[in-house]
Parts: structure tokens; sequence; C-alpha cells
């Protein structure tokens, strides 16, 4: 049986209000008091998702910005991956599409260029929210993820003249069709969990994670059980063909499945 369960957030643990459920909550209670680890790894932002966890009630670690900050469930910071200020300064200042916005996550900061107002209702539970400022004389020391929101054809263009002009040197990514996110090489969900999973002695075999966007798609293939959920973006459906599915985030999904796979009783709620 599987000892580490990995979740990711947006259209996996949380449903389609932004909110864990609280059959989801209860059922994640329910293993963690039979012993079995819990992991939370997101693109978000540590200090949103910090929020979360005091909702969920459960002391875990905390994968942030798609692996380039990790928190141990004490708080502490115990690995950033930013990415280089030059390469930094190139993303902000590539050419795009003036309907395209800009996003960075800089240090314990949300930075934008312009209001944007409708992502606020993805943090209507924790509160937090963006600092608008001038990238161009702003420090970019800091930058742990770069991130475009915008109609998912220009964004497939900017996916496509990054990996052209960078190739291995960053991981480009959707974790939705209209966000396109962009991190350090080699930062991504799968590594960040491996290395949690060994410095507390265990193996990725004996995990199992649940994802719905191609930013869960490393992860999803490290582990030893990854599962899609229903809801999942096409493409890491068509991606990951073989693998399991489970129900959507606002089926409970995440909950459903482990009620089956660990045998517990399913959570009523009225």
């Amino acid at each position: 049986m599987y000892k580490i369960v990995v979740s990711d957030l947006d259209g996996t643990l949380l449903n389609g209000q932004h909110q864990i459920s609280p059959r989801t909550r209860d059922t994640l209670h329910h293993l963690v008091d039979q012993g079995v680890k819990f992991v939370v790894a997101t693109g978000r932002h540590h200090v949103d998702v910090r929020s979360i966890r005091d909702t969920l009630g459960l002391d875990i670690y905390l994968i942030t910005s798609n692996g380039a900050v990790v928190h141990d469930k004490q708080d502490q910071l115990i690995f950033n991956q930013t990415l280089p200020d030059s390469m930094a300064a190139e993303l902000i200042a590539l050419e795009r599409d003036p309907s395209i916005h800009l996003n960075l996550y800089y240090g314990d900061e949300w930075l934008v260029e312009e209001e944007l107002p409708r992502l606020l209702q993805f943090h209507n539970e924790s509160g937090f929210r963006y600092r608008l400022t001038d990238f161009a004389s702003h420090p970019l020391d800091k930058v742990n993820k770069v991130f475009y929101i915008g109609e998912h054809e220009k964004l497939v263009q900017i996916e496509e003249q990054l990996n052209q002009r960078y190739g291995d040197r960053l991981n480009v990514t959707f974790s939705l069709p209209d966000c396109l996110e962009v991190m350090h090489a080699g930062v991504h969900k799968g590594n960040a969990v491996r290395a949690v999973l060994e410095q507390n002695g265990f193996d990725m075999s004996e995990a199992i994670a649940f994802g719905d966007g191609m930013n869960d798609f490393e992860m999803l293939t490290m582990v030893g059980r990854g599962i899609v959920m229903g809801n999942a973006h096409d493409r890491l459906k068509m991606a990951l063909p073989e693998h399991e599915q489970t129900l959507t985030s606002d089926e409970d999904g995440v909950a459903v499945y482990l009620e089956k796979l660990f045998e517990l009783e399913s959570v009523s709620v009225a």
C-alpha cells in the first residue's frame, strides 16, 4: 500500500469554487490518522498556500511554484531555485501580444504590470493579492516563476518561441490552458516530490499522486501511481493515455479514489 499521497490543488484537490470540500478534508484526515503522509504540490505561491494548509488543518510539506520552492512541516524554507536575473529580464522583455498578461512570483510577492481583478477569484479564501509594479525598474534576484496569462493559442506561440530559444535551460509548461508558466531548468513538481520523499526516507514508488495539468506531468510519471483527474486538460490526458483517471474535482475525485484504494468509509456530507 502507498505511504504518501501527493496532490495538486487547482482542478484537483480544490473544487470549482477553489475550496477544499468537507469530504476531501475528512478523507485526508482519516488517511493521516492511519499514518499515510500527505504532500501538496502546486503552481501556487507559498504565501497563498499557507492559508489553504491551515484550512485543511494538517502539518504538511508545501511544494509551490511548480517545485521552485519547498517548505517543510514547520514552514521552514528547505529549497528554492530562482531564475537567473538575466533570464528573468529576457522573459519580461519578450515581445508578446498586448492581450497577454505577465506575472512574476518574486520572493514572498506576486507582481503584475497591470490590474488583473479576475485572477483574484482564485485567492478569495487566502486573501493573497498581487502588487502592481514596474518590472523594468524592479529587482529580479528572487524570481521563482514567470507566467503568462491569455488566450491558449497565443500562449502556444510563446511556448514554442521559448522552447526554441532556451531549449532545456528553462521548464516551460501549462498549468491551465490560459496560463503558461516558466521556471528554471530542472524545476518541476516531480523533482521536488522526489527530494522531499528522499529526505524523509521514502522512495517514489511508495507515492501516489493526483493532477490535472501539464505542470503535473513529471510528478504523475515519476511516482508509483499517477492519477489523472476527470477534468484534466486534454493535453495531459493525451500525454498519459495509460494512466488511471478519477472523477472531477467537483465530484471529489481525489477523495473518492483514496476512499476506495485505502478502503475508507466514504464521508457523507449533508
